[in-house]
């Protein structure tokens, strides 16, 4: 009897270990987070979406179907749109993402930016420094919101720039697979006490003049204005 109760209890432990460890791997899973994936996206069969990554200067040979769970299929929408411009339609398009990239398939949470103007791994944009957590411009008036790690500003015509406090932006370029999709609003007050709502909407978003489309729709709300346009980080 006292054998049989021992493994009995041995028996409980072992289980109550096996549940420990799969809720571990399933909030591991819960809360990982979205690489960052350039590269460049064609159209394969049945309309199914490709992705070839650089590996460095060279675009990796194997193609790697794109599972699209981009808020509203931005990516496929921001794909469309830009070879709609494109002076060379057919051929691959340079695209910005967060996503995820396994042996033989990548899912695509938030799509960043597409250039129709890039060729190839060689001669990747190199105007967005990696710590960059925000960025957003518009015309008429000219306006450009830059989020870093360290610093933030509002830069304006005629070099007026509204200081930030980056640390109200925290989340920004950081969130986690399963928040991608989801818009987000931040109330901020510059130094000099100007307070400033912005809006943040993953859509794609793009002007249909350049060979350029975008992941959001961003939105400032500051002194009785209302400016928007497209962001390439978010």
């Amino acid at each position: 009897m006292t054998n049989i109760k021992a493994k009995s209890r041995a028996g409980r432990r072992k289980a109550v270990r096996r549940a420990f460890a799969f809720c571990a791997l399933a909030l591991a899973a819960a809360s990982s987070v979205a690489a960052d994936l350039r590269g460049f996206v064609s159209e394969g069969g049945a309309g199914v979406l490709q992705f070839q990554p650089c590996n460095g200067a060279v675009m990796s040979q194997q193609l790697f179907p794109i599972d699209d769970k981009t808020p509203n299929g931005s990516l496929r929408s921001g794909v469309g749109a830009v070879r709609q411009i494109m002076l060379h339609r057919y051929r691959p398009l340079y695209v910005e993402m967060r996503g995820e990239r396994g042996k033989t398939n990548a899912t695509a949470y938030q799509f960043q930016r597409a250039v129709g103007t890039v060729e190839s791994c060689k001669t990747l944009p190199r105007d967005i420094p990696s710590n960059m957590r925000l960025l957003a411009a518009g015309e008429g008036p000219s306006w450009r919101l830059v989020v870093t790690d360290a610093s933030a500003a509002l830069e304006l015509p005629d070099k007026v720039s509204m200081k930030l406090p980056a640390a109200a932006f925290k989340t920004a370029g950081t969130k986690r697979t399963a928040e991608e999709s989801v818009p987000r609003t931040y109330e901020v007050q510059s130094a000099d006490g100007t307070p400033i709502r912005v809006e943040v909407n993953p859509q794609m978003c793009s002007d249909g003049r350049f060979e350029t489309g975008y992941g959001a729709r961003v939105t400032l709300l500051f002194e009785n204005r209302v400016v928007q346009h497209c962001g390439a980080r978010f």
